[in-house]
């Protein structure tokens, strides 16, 4: 059923696509930087900023267009400072991703402004969006025709709003209304007594949890704060296109691991022309260990690219300094870290990546912070390893400009589902902690990195993007502790085992529907697909390992042990605990499938993923073996990605440990190899030797 937001969306996609001219493209990947833009600051400074871009061939430089700077009294917009950075840019021949402040206005607009000089939540009232439309309306027009425009940046890390706002208000009476039609049938699925849609307001119990507090109000929040979310976008991307059809349009959300469920990416498609996301190591990439950075990194990438629109996605924010207090895990990134995140997301397709930021703000949150540079400009090596990478693509562009990533048979499927029913449960504050409401994504993620250790690529897609209904065969999906699973999704899966694909469920999957209703009890909608199904879980006190077939070691498991039983004639035993099932292989049309419900993924936490890495390594041999390259062996903290372009090739290795690795590359087309990043000494044939946290990259011919 559709969602009273969603459907103003869809209805709106033509008004905003309709007309656009053929938009301008990127030339090629390009590393560059925010510039800060503030009151005070002189033309020659602002200059200087971009000469030291220019210097060190940063060609991307981003700007805050900061409304609450621009309109300095109502109705008076002042954009000297801007004028000065756009005619600096064009001095310098560098691109400006202009970013608008459509949410971040003057305390005249607005007292929810005042003591702010930057405000990052959606719009409370219609009557703030009126006036956002004027400030989006004279910066659009001002700049759409200068040379150096590349892009508009829709918002900066949109996400939040105050659920109790007028506008936020009314379109949730409206969301409802759409959904349920009548008062009664809210009434009955949500156990409320409302009179009418217009006394539906925003309760606390359906995001801070009480222990019976019913699921299907809170779940029914989290899919309208991202449909309130998505309207947000769609209208700032509508003002913008009526008056500039020709620029791209991009934005970037922040914490995409914890807030995918919110993100709905794939819809940004109609009115967004590439993704992007900020990876801050303080922020976003601390989901994960220290030494797993640069897989959270890939794994940002992979989300982006299998969401965007031809896979077109930038790091829009890395951090490019040190945060003394305004990082949630302090830190200052050095050379190998900014190398090695770099070109993990340069190999898994970004082709922009930005750093927060070049210059310092002076005063307040973040003064004196995040700066690639020293305080006065210096060279940093920082600053001297990016001028080296600019160098390398610049160098390298015959090939970097068409070159695209590698393409996988290997998918892993992000369920925004599971992520909203996981944080109705986790906000109970009971339970097994694990599985808490960051579960899903964690289990994805140590997938993820079992996958890369062995070579095997694997992009990652929305359970609702992905093409289940292609006629193309060979693939493999995974889905990595989905405990959600919508029960109009399972004929569609289905439909992708029985045309010749293969799937691999493993941890709780398919336990509750998308509405936390329990599947096992009494017809188990997947039962038909894996073969067999569930009859008791049972809590082990003591960490318990299980035994697969075909492995010679057995996998840790967080917690439970599952009691299958084979319901399927087609159906075979995987996997045994004493006399108990724990595992099931089955036979579905021209496909099959392999269900491990023990969660080997968190048992794989926070860093013993090497069983999970030879279960995938045997699983997916086949497909392994047919990429141009993968590993030997398994590598622990080795990480590989790949790019093409033609018959050329290029691999991105690191080491994402703090001790050396040696990982041996299987080079089936027996390519030559070129170093073109890196100590070329680290390669001798197909073997690499990588001390910690190293980078190589190498052009193969």
């Amino acid at each position: 059923m559709k969602h009273y937001i969603r459907t103003i969306i869809l209805a709106g996609l033509f008004a905003i696509n309709a007309g656009v001219a053929k938009l301008q493209a990127q030339e090629q990947i390009t590393i560059g930087s925010e510039i800060w833009i503030e009151p005070g600051q002189r033309k020659e400074e602002i200059e200087e900023w971009f000469r030291l871009s220019s210097q060190n061939k940063m060609r991307s430089v981003r700007l805050f267009m900061m409304w609450n700077y621009i309109e300095e009294k109502p109705g008076v917009f002042n954009f000297i400072q801007y004028d000065w950075a756009f005619a600096a840019a064009n001095k310098y021949n560098i691109k400006i991703e202009a970013t608008l402040c459509a949410i971040h206005g003057p305390v005249s607009a607005s007292k929810i402004y005042h003591g702010r000089p930057q405000f990052n939540e959606l719009f409370p009232t219609e009557e703030l969006m009126h006036k956002s439309a004027i400030y989006i309306e004279k910066t659009v027009n001002k700049y759409k025709n200068n040379k150096a425009l590349e892009s508009w940046w829709l918002l900066n890390e949109p996400r939040r709003f105050d659920a109790t706002s007028p506008l936020a208000t009314q379109k949730l009476q409206e969301w409802v209304k759409q959904k349920y039609k009548t008062i009664e049938a809210v009434n009955k699925a949500w156990i409320e007594n409302y009179k009418n849609f217009t006394e539906i307001k925003y309760d606390p119990l359906w995001t801070q949890g009480n222990y019976f507090y019913w699921p299907v109000p809170s779940i029914d929040w989290y899919q309208f704060q991202r449909d309130y979310l998505t309207f947000n976008l769609q209208w700032i991307a509508g003002q913008i296109r009526q008056y500039d059809k020709k620029t791209e349009i991009t934005m970037n959300p922040a914490n995409v691991f914890e807030s995918a469920h919110q993100y709905d990416l794939p819809a940004y498609k109609t009115f967004n022309n590439i993704l992007g996301a900020s990876m801050h190591a303080s922020w976003q990439l601390r989901f994960m260990e220290r030494e797993q950075y640069g897989y959270a990194v890939a794994g940002i990438s992979e989300i982006l690219k299998g969401a965007a629109p031809q896979g077109k996605f930038w790091i829009s924010e890395l951090q490019g300094g040190n945060n003394i207090w305004s990082g949630k895990t302090p830190m200052c990134p050095d050379s190998l870290d900014l190398a090695q995140w770099i070109w993990t997301g340069i190999g898994s397709g970004a082709r922009k990546v930005v750093y927060w930021a070049l210059n310092y703000r002076r005063q307040g949150i973040e003064a004196g912070e995040w700066g690639l540079f020293g305080f006065r400009g210096e060279a940093t090596d920082r600053s001297r390893v990016t001028l080296k990478m600019n160098q390398v693509l610049e160098k390298y562009q015959a090939f970097f400009k068409d070159a695209k990533p590698y393409k996988p048979k290997v998918t892993l499927i992000l369920s925004p589902e599971t992520m909203r029913v996981l944080l109705h449960i986790d906000a109970f504050g009971t339970g097994a902690r694990l599985f808490d409401k960051d579960a899903h994504m964690r289990s994805l993620m140590m997938w993820f990195v079992a996958l890369q250790e062995i070579g095997c690529q694997a992009d990652i897609r929305y359970m609702n993007d992905y093409e289940w209904n292609s006629p193309e065969q060979g693939r493999i999906a995974i889905l990595a502790n989905a405990v959600s699973i919508p029960t109009a999704q399972v004929t569609q899966i289905q439909q992708f085992v029985a045309s010749g694909n293969q799937l691999i469920a493993e941890g709780l999957t398919g336990f509750f529907d998308e509405y936390e209703t329990n599947t096992f009890q009494t017809s188990f909608d997947m039962e038909k697909l894996l073969g067999g199904r569930m009859t008791d879980i049972r809590y082990q006190e003591d960490p318990k390992s299980f035994q697969v077939d075909g492995q010679e070691e057995k996998l840790p498991a967080y917690i439970w042990k599952p009691l299958l039983q084979a319901t399927s004639g087609t159906a075979k035993i995987a996997g045994k605990d004493g006399g108990d099932i724990i595992a099931l292989r089955n036979s579905f049309g021209n496909g099959t499938t392999l269900w491990m419900p023990a969660c080997f993924s968190l048992g794989a936490l926070p860093s013993n993923t090497r069983p999970l890495a030879l279960l995938a390594g045997t699983e997916l041999k086949t497909t392994l073996q047919s990429q141009p390259f993968y590993f030997k062996e398994y590598t622990k903290g080795a990480l590989l990605r790949m790019m093409q372009n033609g018959n050329q090739y290029l691999t991105v290795i690191t080491n994402n440990n703090k001790t050396a690795i040696n990982a041996e590359l299987v080079n089936t087309l027996k390519l030559n190899p070129t170093v073109i990043f890196g100590n070329g000494a680290a390669l001798e044939g197909t073997k690499v030797h990588l001390t910690g946290r190293e980078t190589l990259v190498i052009l193969w011919k």
